[in-house]
């Protein structure tokens, strides 16, 4: 009977596999060795590459030598898109087309073959392609050798490139790392210069607004014959008007004050108003025309109303009465002359008044128009103001290297290859072949106890019969 038959069905235990792969223990070798010798061909035909790294320190935002907000977009802290765009960046084909003029790739031997080849499809035999064309040629080639490897939960990242070169390796990471900084750079001086040049066209437009708004301003007032005395001051007739209220008001009381004193004089005795009683003259006059009277009367007792003596009394008193009431004449015209002066002030002032109110409300009528002018050019100048400020922090803004990405290490020369990794393939090629042989020796073993199981049961049923 075949060692793999049994009387009843099939089994498989650890023991069995066990012992099935110690008889084809040969077997596992065997194919180990061909995995490991295959691997150790491939490796070996691999061409032998230096791997250079660079470290960047990418900061959300530039330090801020002068405060330019909204010249370039501004990352929020919670923007998680912000690094992810700067590595799309330093994969871009851009980029890597710069570093490929930097370095000068397409005149390196190790990549003069990507160069040539596309130069045979497209020109003529022995023809030298241009730089443009060799850089787009390399572009594909050298991004395969790069990688960018953020490193986590940091602000850094990695710049990883691979060239049969090891210098070469050094100086293209290090390159990658000066004309992604550059780029950067560019980028914002690109903006600044489009921001001047943008601001320098509406300055010249509002330049040239604000000189025709003071042009047109200045003409009107001087057709309206509109004079400013100040924005916080009222104007000219305002300001006479005001006097001349005050005035009109004191010429009021002055003018009642006299009417009162021509009322009384003209119908009073003249020697009961006050301006007699206190007119000193007039007061001597009458001492006198006591003094004269007392005389008189007590002559009278002496001499006859005829007497010479006695005449000449009467003709002095008389005098003095005479001049008593010229006198008083006189204060009581005085008094109705100052009485018609006031009033005539007073309807003088009143006219003068109208005149100034209808002047000031055509000069309000008139300054609608003024007022509107002088607001179109305030509104220029501010603007103008404005523009012209940010196009001198923009202009300061744009001449200063600011920049959010620094070198942290830059890209030594490698002494190691990192590729092909021989140990590495070795190892892996030794685990892989001797895995598959593991699986070839159970896959025979169980095939052949599949193939004696069947032919057990074929003897059995031929016994039955």
């Amino acid at each position: 009977m075949d060692a793999y038959s049994h009387d009843g069905p099939a089994e498989s235990t650890l023991a069995e596999y066990a012992t099935a792969l110690y008889r084809r223990r040969w077997l596992v070798i065997a194919i180990a060795a061909a995995v490991v010798l295959v691997a150790l061909v491939v490796t070996l035909a691999q061409p032998t590459l230096y791997q250079a790294t660079t470290m960047l320190q990418i900061e959300r935002e530039s330090m801020k030598v002068v405060a330019v907000e909204e010249l370039m977009p501004a990352e929020s802290p919670m923007d998680r898109d912000f690094y992810q765009t700067q590595y799309e960046l330093l994969t871009s084909r851009s980029l890597t087309r710069r570093v490929i003029a930097r370095t000068g790739l397409a005149s390196h031997p190790a990549y003069r073959d990507y160069v040539d080849e596309p130069a045979e499809k497209t020109a003529a035999p022995g023809a030298i392609p241009s730089e443009p064309a060799a850089e787009r040629a390399l572009t594909d080639r050298v991004l395969a050798s790069l990688q960018v490897e953020p490193v986590r939960n940091s602000r850094m990242v990695k710049v990883h490139f691979e060239s049969p070169d090891p210098e070469l390796s050094a100086r293209v990471a290090n390159a990658y790392a000066s004309e992604f900084i550059a780029a950067g750079l560019e980028r914002r001086l690109k903006a600044s210069e489009l921001a001047t040049g943008y601001l320098s066209e509406r300055l010249a437009q509002i330049r040239q607004r604000l000189e025709d708004s003071e042009r047109n301003f200045v003409k009107f007032a001087g057709q309206e014959q509109i004079v400013s005395v100040g924005d916080d001051k009222p104007s000219l007739p305002a300001q006479n008007l005001a006097e001349l209220n005050a005035l009109l008001a004191t010429a009021q009381a002055a003018r009642i004050k006299s009417e009162a004193d021509w009322q009384q004089a003209a119908h009073s005795r003249g020697m009961a108003l006050p301006q007699v009683v206190s007119n000193p003259l007039i007061q001597n006059l009458m001492q006198t025309r006591a003094q004269l009277s007392a005389d008189y009367q007590l002559k009278l007792s002496t001499f006859k109303p005829d007497y010479p003596e006695m005449r000449r009394l009467r003709g002095q008193i008389g005098e003095v009465d005479r001049q008593v009431n010229q006198h008083v004449t006189a204060v009581r015209e005085s008094i109705k002359a100052t009485y018609e002066a006031a009033d005539a002030q007073e309807k003088l002032l009143e006219a003068r008044i109208g005149e100034l109110k209808a002047d000031e409300l055509d000069l309000q009528d008139r300054s609608i128009r003024y007022n509107m002018l002088k607001r179109e050019v305030d509104t220029n100048r501010q603007l103008y103001d404005g523009l012209l400020q940010r196009f001198k922090e923009i202009g300061v803004a744009g001449n200063v290297g600011a920049n959010n990405i620094s070198v942290i290490d830059v890209a030594e020369v490698p002494t190691m290859p990192s590729s092909p990794r021989t140990l590495f393939n070795l190892a892996l090629a030794t685990i892989l072949g001797v895995g598959a042989g593991i699986l070839v020796a159970l896959l025979l073993h169980v095939v052949a106890v599949a193939r004696a199981s069947s032919n057990s049961e074929l003897r059995l049923t031929e016994s039955v019969r």
